[in-house]
């Protein structure tokens, strides 16, 4: 929290020093550019006919998220309140806070959260375009330590749109994460294959990714060393590996087999007892190990190629859903005020309604996450 408050007080104490295309507030920094315009109106403009038949079928898929988010966080909220066993954690990824801050989590999030918001923001643009509406600017923000971007589209253009091509236009962004999500998922379902033309596609041991600090295993493995074999019993998965050392008993010292620097040597290693229950214990964070078919090809490559996958299945299909919540600064907010509009000739009993959905809506996500942080106070994820 210091080293936070340290860099922002340096960034607004040197604000007057940084070129004008940068705009800078008490945590926000935003760095505003026309340099990508010309690409946006490209692709926008040259398939105009699909992209309006395409973010037509978009609007469907957002409405749908749209009631779909809003369902599971009122039921995730009633668990809270009247079933907390069966409650779900709903929090923000804040590193440090939420997140964890080894290398992978922080590598992952970072890699995903990047194209998450590049594909959104980008699509964005494209659906403007394609409705002949200008888009002013992109660009792209940090937000005390959550970067983002954004396309600035002309706001008299797009405020004398249709209805429907406005429509089409908020639900662009959360289209796009909502199939890419979707798409990552696929390949992850399929992962054999993806992995399979420089790695064996079945597993032939477990491969450590991380050492827990203070376990047994500190000091004494390393990341990126393979089990293969534990006291005689050989090690493929994750079953394998709990199926055999609940076998043998705490505190025994046990022979290994392991791959390390390419070559396999046998150490003994004092298991020790695991912390949340009556088991042996290693103290690693591991994946299966899939041999690389190729001398050049670094052992821990799919390790990074289908956690990157997962990562951003979870989070472009999450960041999808959320983002199309009738929220006050959502693009689902500003979508469910034209589909009230359009449903209701009284303009003033669309406000209303949109009022209503939007203060129940915000109350329903607040909730969920301030009493997450009360019934998981030790919540982290990665």
């Amino acid at each position: 929290m210091a080293a936070l408050l340290c860099f922002w007080s340096i960034v607004y104490i040197g604000r007057q020093f940084l070129p004008k295309s940068f705009e800078i507030h008490p945590f926000l920094i935003m760095w505003r550019t026309t340099r990508f315009n010309s690409l946006i109106d490209r692709v926008g403009r040259a398939l105009s006919s699909f992209w309006k038949v395409f973010w037509t079928l978009g609007v469907a898929i957002s409405i749908g998220g749209m009631v779909y988010i809003t369902y599971i966080l009122g039921r995730n909220l009633f668990y809270i309140f009247f079933k907390t066993e069966s409650a779900t954690p709903v929090s923000p990824l804040i590193p440090g806070i939420t997140l964890s801050l080894n290398f992978n989590t922080l590598f992952f999030f970072g890699l995903s959260l990047a194209i998450i918001i590049i594909f959104h923001e980008f699509s964005h643009g494209v659906a403007a375009r394609a409705e002949n509406i200008k888009v002013k600017s992109t660009g792209l923000l940090l937000l005390a330590v959550i970067p983002g971007a954004f396309v600035e589209p002309d706001e008299e253009d797009l405020t004398k749109a249709k209805k429907s091509a406005q429509a089409r236009v908020f639900s662009a962004g959360s289209t796009a994460n909502i199939l890419m999500g979707l798409l990552a998922l696929v390949l992850l379902t399929n992962s054999n294959l993806v992995i399979a033309p420089v790695y064996s596609p079945n597993p032939s041991g477990i491969q450590i990714t991380e050492i827990v600090p203070g376990s047994p295993a500190d000091g004494i493995l390393r990341n990126w060393d393979v089990i293969i074999s534990i006291n005689g019993s050989n090690v493929k998965d994750a079953e394998s590996l709990s199926t055999t050392l609940s076998a043998i008993p705490p505190n025994s010292t046990v022979p290994f087999s392991i791959i390390r620097d390419g070559k396999v040597i046998e150490i003994n290693f004092t298991l020790g007892q695991s912390p949340s229950r009556n088991a042996s214990y290693i103290g690693i964070n591991s994946f299966p190990y899939y041999e690389p078919r190729f001398p050049f090809v670094p052992s821990m490559g799919s390790f990074y190629i289908l956690g990157s996958l997962s990562w951003f299945y979870l989070l472009s299909i999450n960041i999808g859903l959320i983002n199309m919540m009738p929220v006050t600064g959502l693009d689902g907010d500003k979508l469910a005020a034209i589909l009230l509009r359009s449903m209701f000739r009284n303009e003033r009993t669309a406000i209303r309604l949109s009022n209503v959905i939007r203060w129940a809506c915000l109350i329903i996500l607040v909730l969920n996450i301030s009493m997450s942080f009360v019934l998981f106070p030790s919540f982290k994820f990665g």
